[in-house]
């Protein structure tokens, strides 16, 4: 029977560290040969079609970029609406956002580098928010150490796992969101973020910038004075702020789970 097959990103084919296991590389394999037969391809993203182009040869009409979508809840919350959230996670000063994975493709140490650089500058700080490695290791470095080393202090929160009901109240009410990832297959917390009117600051050369649009910034994700100085300017130039943040929420009303769902039917 013909099959149609979804593929989100390629990472395992493009970063070694993250096809390293057995079952990782015997699932890879299964996926790129799934693929290789199958009549219609999905992905999430021109970055990702691009590089199923051209890794696994499948291009045309058989390639089909269908985007993904941020849940309704994701919209502004204004800031009486935002407070008792914000003061449960201990947030009583203006702090610019991450909320991820600590996985090394994620960058988190280059974020707090570079806000390490400018935080005697500023009272904003840095919220990290996300369930936290439980080991330190070259593959999912864990934050706090760097933090520590740059004696940052309570400069940099760490909120550990939070619930999704928490998170649009999160993203409005932060300065902006930074998510400097070496690559994303899409990026749905950029989505998201641009969805509550919230500026973004995100790592150039995959998905981000698409999804990110007119919404943000994009910095070479392995350059700290660049994300630095994004944030800088994040920070203290509020007419920039406001011109990201409108055209981010102009950008995120193109992204629907409908149009999802009719375009996915259309492939089947």
């Amino acid at each position: 029977v013909p099959v149609v097959v979804t593929i989100h990103d390629l990472i395992p084919l493009i970063f070694p560290p993250y096809s390293g296991s057995l079952r990782v590389r015997a699932y890879t394999r299964l996926v790129a040969t799934a693929a290789r037969q199958a009549e219609v391809v999905i992905t999430d993203s021109q970055t990702s079609a691009q590089d199923i182009a051209r890794l696994l040869g499948i291009t045309g009409e058989r390639l089909r970029v269908i985007p993904l979508a941020a849940e309704p809840s994701y919209r502004p919350i204004s800031a009486h609406e935002a407070q008792p959230v914000l003061a449960r996670h201990g947030l009583d000063r203006p702090y610019v956002l991450y909320l991820g994975g600590f996985d090394m493709r994620k960058n988190v140490s280059l974020l707090i580098e570079a806000f390490g650089a400018i935080a005697s500058q500023t009272s904003v700080i840095l919220a990290i928010a996300g369930r936290l490695p439980e080991s330190d290791s070259a593959f999912a470095p864990d934050p706090r150490p760097i933090a520590a080393r740059l004696h940052l202090g309570e400069r940099v929160r760490f909120l550990g796992e939070v619930t999704e009901a928490d998170k649009p109240a999160l993203y409005s009410g932060a300065l902006a969101f930074a998510y400097p990832s070496l690559y994303e297959g899409f990026g749905l917390p950029v989505l998201e973020a641009i969805s509550c009117g919230t500026p973004v600051v995100v790592g150039a050369g995959s998905s981000l910038e698409e999804v990110a649009g007119p919404g943000g910034l994009a910095v070479p994700p392995y350059r700290a004075d660049e994300l630095r100085s994004a944030l800088w300017r994040l920070i203290h130039e509020p007419s920039l702020r406001q011109e990201l943040s409108a055209g981010g929420l102009e950008h995120a009303r193109h992204y629907s789970w409908r149009q999802v769902a009719s375009q996915t039917l259309d492939a089947y």
